[in-house]
């Protein structure tokens, strides 16, 4: 059974408990830089470097801090993981992103894998210079870790250079300066991959080429469901916003099951607008009130032929609202009743919270 990330038996939470220098030499450790290469028969290729004893120590401590800075404290002084299901779209701060990689998840997988096998097979010709990230692996426990930092990108040559001071001289660096540490971007711990930066990890992964494709696959199938009914230009103009980034990530989010549940009930929503509408108060005063009720809903009025219960995407649209629609963003409130929308990585987030 695999541990909650909270449970004190966790390797993350006893990591980040390690304060004393005799407790972190239970550490070990090994340092590599790393490229990805998608055009290659090899996607990522690895360099390992072998540390001084001192820079060593420093490394652990500096990992252990890193890790107690993914945590959050709780008004008692003690300090826990917050963490949700992988978003596409949005990640809350101070919450890890947190994604399983079996052979069920597709790419990333492929990719978990293909870094891996990187590390097996490293390759000490690999210039250092042209890497894009560091790995530190971590032994601790009988469990291996693997922890991936950013590289920043050198300045150009012309605008600074390296130098060594020496007895009041300096000189040219002839050796590459590498950067050890910084904040931790994501990691890894078996099937689990916890994200503290999602375009880090979506970089180094690659998957916005996982996201472009569900974004396809789900506007393909939502245009074949009998309500879509628009003439090609239409089609053609509604797929083109939809390409913008923000409409791409959400929807490249949507699920099966929701796709199901949007074809199932959309006449039934259609339904219930009718009804919404035709019970429009006669007064502008109480019209008003009404119709701010209803927000989010009365945007869908321009986008919905309701006689007919089919789609429609008048020239100069934005698809947002049907977007909302689509995804399931629009609730209602329980304490005031108002209708109003969600952010999906909420509700995904308090699924996944403290269980992830």
């Amino acid at each position: 059974m695999t541990l909650s990330i909270n449970d004190p038996k966790h390797p993350l939470t006893l990591l980040a408990g390690l304060s004393a220098s005799d407790e972190m030499r239970e550490i070990e450790l090994a340092f590599y830089l790393m490229r990805k290469q998608k055009e290659s028969d090899r996607y990522y290729r690895a360099r390992p470097f072998s540390l001084s004893e001192e820079l060593t120590d420093w490394l652990k401590r500096q990992l252990v801090r890193e890790i107690r800075a993914l945590q959050v404290e709780e008004e008692d002084g003690s300090r826990r993981f917050v963490v949700g299901e992988y978003n596409l779209e949005a990640q809350k701060r101070d919450r890890l992103a947190k994604l399983t990689l079996n052979e069920k998840s597709g790419l990333p997988y492929e990719r978990k894998q293909a870094l891996l096998g990187a590390l097996a097979n490293p390759d000490a010709l690999l210039d250092a210079r042209k890497t894009d990230f560091q790995v530190v692996q971590a032994d601790y426990g009988g469990r291996r870790l693997h922890f991936f930092f950013y590289r920043k990108p050198k300045q150009a040559a012309s605008r600074k250079k390296w130098a060594i001071g020496r007895s009041g001289e300096l000189s040219f660096a002839s050796d590459e300066l590498i950067e050890l540490g910084g904040r931790i971007e994501f990691l890894m711990l078996g099937s689990e991959l916890y994200i503290a930066n999602l375009i880090s990890f979506e970089n180094a992964f690659d998957y916005r080429e996982h996201i472009l494709e569900a974004r396809d696959r789900n506007l393909k199938t939502i245009m074949e469901m009998p309500f879509f009914a628009i003439d090609a230009e239409d089609k053609d103009r509604f797929v083109r916003d939809c390409s913008a980034f923000f409409h791409t990530r959400t929807l490249a989010q949507m699920g099966e099951k929701q796709l199901e549940a949007l074809e199932e009930n959309f006449k039934e929503r259609c339904s219930e607008l009718r009804m919404i509408r035709n019970r429009m108060p006669a007064s502008a005063e109480r019209a008003e009130e009404y119709r701010r009720t209803y927000a989010p809903l009365w945007e869908l009025y321009d986008f919905l032929d309701l006689e007919r219960e089919t789609v429609k995407y008048p020239k100069g649209s934005r698809p947002t609202a049907l977007l909302h629609f689509f995804a399931d963003r629009i609730v209602q409130s329980f304490l005031t009743k108002e209708f109003g929308l969600t952010e999906s990585i909420e509700s995904a987030g308090r699924r996944g919270e403290d269980d992830a």
